[in-house]
């Protein structure tokens, strides 16, 4: 059994990704089909596809392709590929892991170093796949002992015990909340491009408000996006899960769910400290990935990382930043765009950092089926750097 999940366009060339289902495990795999001419285009019309063509993610129906007489006349309608604009507002999804059904939340109250937190997300990545490295080389060992032997092995009571600890020993999803010193961080796709002259003007930078802040730092990571500034006055969540732990969730939804789970945040949010008045603040997803409040002004970023279904970083919502950092550079490689806050929008607000952190983690769980979200705050961050 397969499906094609990508179709994408490259130098008269037609790239299909195809994903597999093969004797109860599925993997992806890449066919070539070149030139790129009609004759592919009616092979492929078989079936439902989506078209990335330069950078743009389209749907076209089967019937489409039937009446191609060239690539060009495509009637082609949709939004960039990472964009999420198209997916359904209400995503929703369920556990179907007993690990998945928890998700724990580290709090950081105050601010701490950007690389700090990087590096506190990489050992909990680091967790889940080891675990996952582990699960996986007992099943293939345990399937291959079946091809041997023609027949299904049947554990003894002490074998069945370890393997059923060791499925215990399966993490929860945990969400890490920071407030960052100003910290510059480049994604994937400038990491190849920036140069030295660029990090820095971003190091040497001096914000018009908050001048007694530190100075600011550039940090390569491993998300994908471009340059996105972290610092005082923002709520940075960083997501790990196991995507396979919960039903119909690929990267594409988990995008769209911590969208969803940013704009409910900045609606449901107390306006004040010692208020249950709603901040109300309506916020939508545009044709570019992040949270906005205009066509031209953003006011979430995101980004996440994909490792064998392990997801990374995640969201940044501005509260009450010093927005020079953001909007004397070109954030997220969108020139003509702004940055905007909470407390830009409705200045008399007295919502905190660590009060949208709580709110959007509560979302984020009511969006993906989680029940039980459990809670621990931290004032500071001591990492061994041997470890």
């Amino acid at each position: 059994m397969f499906c094609i999940i990508k179709i994408l366009e490259y130098r008269n060339s037609l790239i299909v990704i195809v994903k597999i289902a093969k004797e109860g495990f599925s993997f992806e795999r890449a066919n070539i089909y070149k030139p790129l001419n009609c004759r592919t285009l009616k092979y492929l019309s078989k079936i439902s596809i989506l078209m990335l063509k330069r950078g743009v993610i389209y749907e076209c129906s089967a019937h489409a392709f039937c009446r191609v007489k060239s690539a060009c006349q495509v009637t082609l309608t949709g939004t960039r590929y990472h964009s999420t604009l198209n997916c359904r507002s209400n995503v929703k999804t369920q556990p179907i892991d007993k690990s998945s059904q928890k998700i724990r939340h580290l709090q950081f109250v105050k601010q701490i170093p950007f690389e700090d937190g990087v590096r506190l997300q990489e050992k909990f990545v680091r967790a889940h796949l080891d675990i996952k490295q582990l699960q996986s080389k007992i099943k293939n060992r345990i399937a291959k002992l079946q091809q041997e032997h023609g027949m299904e092995i049947q554990l003894n009571p002490h074998e069945q015990s370890i393997i059923d600890s060791i499925a215990e020993m399966k993490p929860n999803p945990i969400i890490l909340t920071f407030e960052f010193e100003p910290t510059y961080s480049g994604g994937k796709r400038i990491k190849k491009h920036i140069t030295q002259q660029e990090i820095d003007k971003y190091e040497n930078f001096v914000p018009s408000q908050q001048t007694e802040n530190k100075k600011p730092k550039f940090v390569q990571v491993e998300r994908g996006g471009q340059i996105t500034f972290h610092g005082p006055g923002q709520m940075v969540a960083y997501i790990i899960l196991d995507l396979k732990t919960f039903k119909d969730f690929p990267a594409k939804c988990l995008v769209s769910t911590i969208e969803d789970a940013a704009i409910n945040t900045l609606k449901n949010v107390k306006k004040y400290k010692d208020s249950d008045e709603q901040l109300n603040l309506v916020a939508k997803k545009t044709g570019d990935t992040g949270v906005w409040v205009s066509a031209d002004e953003k006011i979430g970023s995101i980004g996440i990382h994909v490792r064998r279904s392990i997801t990374s970083h995640g969201v940044c919502i501005n509260v009450d930043p010093d927005l020079s950092y953001m909007n004397s550079f070109t954030m997220c490689g969108l020139p003509d765009k702004i940055a905007t806050s909470i407390r830009d929008q409705f200045p008399e607000s007295t919502t905190s950092v660590n009060e949208v952190a709580v709110k959007f983690v509560n979302e984020f769980a009511k969006l993906v089926g989680v029940n039980t979200v459990e809670r621990v705050q931290l004032d500071e961050l001591p990492i061994d750097e041997n470890e």
